[in-house]
């Protein structure tokens, strides 16, 4: 399904990265100084300690020697709302209804023409040069439609899954025949993204949300769902469960966002029923939502991921940030420093973030067959002082997207890191905002 993306711009021949401090955070083991080669078809070839013997290769490669440069693998954004990234800093001090109400409900019917293309472009370059190469972008529509969001997708520079969102104000009918059209509208070119979701947040009778699973999963489509975030919407919908339960809104195709607010009686149905979450410390902070409880859930079964969430909730789409935010707020709660370890959340925030997201067998991962999705980092601090163990915390505790030096997807040098801006896209969401602005 995604091979088409794995060969567009991969390298012509082989390309060994040798000399490499590699961070394969999906396997037990310790980092290690070794080698990764990646084939023309934009897959990993190898990963493996130790250098490069070109003598016994069976054919030329070019070789790259990294001179001891971190390689980590490209982070994996398991919820991410795009089209925000040009709108950060609204609406400080406020919790996530009232921040909706500043952004979406006041900015959001003033979007035009070409906004949405550009502002969701302007959101992918962001995720690029902080090193997220896998995003899922969960998208708004506004009355709009999401025919910008879609062709921004299929044109993207890192992989995408995309989540479908119809306004929430449709009728269930309504609903069915948005997300008719917009099988249709995919279609073509559906093998140009990993995958594909629906956002269900939201009730409705558990007979019309059984009509709509059942489309979805005819259709190969995920549930994507806001669910428990605001600690002001939380007595109402933890009432929603057992009929999200009985409506097949609850299963192994299920992503619940933020998840903060549950009960054991939640948080034991979702590990039964197999459902994930998505950690979002950053946004979950800014906003005030809450800590989620990402041990609990993890130690019941269910599956945890990272995201950055939008670049107006989180502000930065850091996934370093991101990481250490959580890590700490963790830590810091329980008193406990060992709760929590940084290899965790480095594999939180790539393979398992990919395997929520349900292509965890294509992404995410330092690994022979997966798409060669990587990092190359320049850091300032040496690590050589350093037991192979405590590599871990170097990188996910000392390191920032600063240190990026490249970033590769799909075999192919994408972007450099922060400094890697496109001025002409950020002169013309300037002047988008600029028309919004006059229009409030």
């Amino acid at each position: 399904m995604v091979e088409k993306r794995f060969i567009d711009g991969a390298p012509e021949s082989p390309t060994v990265y040798d000399n490499a401090l590699l961070f394969p955070a999906h396997r037990d083991g310790d980092p290690f100084l070794g080698h990764l080669v990646v084939g023309d078809d934009g897959r990993f070839v190898s990963v493996e300690p130790g250098a490069f013997d070109a003598a016994t290769a069976s054919h030329p490669h070019r070789i790259v020697d990294l001179h001891g440069a971190v390689v980590l693998p490209g982070f994996v954004s398991a919820h991410t709302h795009l089209w925000q990234s040009p709108f950060r800093g609204v609406a400080d001090g406020c919790s996530t209804m009232g921040w909706i109400e500043q952004l979406h409900k006041r900015i959001g019917p003033h979007f035009g023409d070409g906004d949405m293309a550009a502002f969701t472009a302007h959101g992918y370059r962001d995720m690029l040069r902080h090193g997220v190469t896998t995003v899922c972008n969960h998208t708004h529509d506004f009355g709009i439609g999401p025919e910008e969001q879609w062709a921004a997708a299929i044109s993207a520079p890192v992989h995408t899954e995309f989540c479908f969102s119809p306004p929430l104000w449709r009728s269930p009918a309504e609903r069915i025949s948005e997300l008719d059209k917009f099988v249709h509208l995919s279609a073509p070119d559906r093998d140009q993204v990993l995958g594909l979701s629906m956002n269900t947040t939201g009730r409705m009778t558990v007979e019309q949300m059984r009509d709509e699973v059942d489309m979805l999963r005819e259709n190969s489509f995920r549930m994507h769902t806001h669910y428990l975030e605001d600690p002001g919407t939380t007595a109402e919908q933890q009432t929603w469960f057992d009929d999200l339960v009985e409506s097949g809104r609850v299963g192994p195709d299920t992503i619940f966002a933020h998840f903060i607010h549950t009960t054991p009686h939640i948080r034991d149905g979702a590990a039964r029923a197999g459902a994930s979450m998505v950690w979002n410390p950053l946004s979950n902070g800014r906003l005030g939502s809450g800590i989620a409880d990402v041990l609990g859930y993890r130690n019941a079964g269910v599956r945890v991921g990272m995201g950055v969430d939008g670049q107006a909730s989180a502000d930065v789409a850091d996934p370093f940030e991101n990481m250490r935010m959580g890590l700490y707020t963790l830590r810091a709660t329980a008193q406990d420093a060992t709760v929590l370890d940084a290899k965790t959340v480095l594999r939180m925030h790539t393979a398992d973030a990919a395997d929520v997201l349900g292509v965890g067998d294509r992404v995410g991962r330092l690994a022979p067959g997966y798409a060669a999705d990587f990092l190359i980092l320049d850091p300032p601090a040496p690590y050589e002082i350093l037991d192979a163990a405590d590599l871990w915390a170097y990188a996910v505790l000392s390191l920032s997207s600063a240190d990026i030096r490249e970033v590769h997807v799909a075999g192919r040098l994408a972007g450099t890191g922060p400094t890697d801006r496109d001025i002409e896209l950020e002169a013309d969401c300037r002047d988008r905002l600029s028309r919004i602005r006059s229009a409030l």
